[in-house]
């Protein structure tokens, strides 16, 4: 399954957040599917971080890529 995570989703699974359903984590995590992420995601963490509205606990192209 090809699947494309929203930024939300995104940032749940990279801070691990609690929020994020035990069952998006088996999907996300399972080889055979393909996760991708769009730029425009990305887009948004940083302009969000920039705004103050995104704490991060590294600067957003330290931590993000990551």
């Amino acid at each position: 399954m090809k699947l494309l995570l929203d930024t939300h989703v995104f940032l749940w699974l990279i801070t691990a957040d609690p929020r994020l359903p035990a069952s998006f984590l088996v999907v996300i995590r399972d080889p055979v599917n393909d996760v991708y992420l769009s730029a425009a995601s990305v887009w948004e963490a940083v302009i969000k971080h920039g705004l103050g509205k995104l704490p991060l606990p590294a600067p957003p192209a330290d931590y993000l890529p990551r």
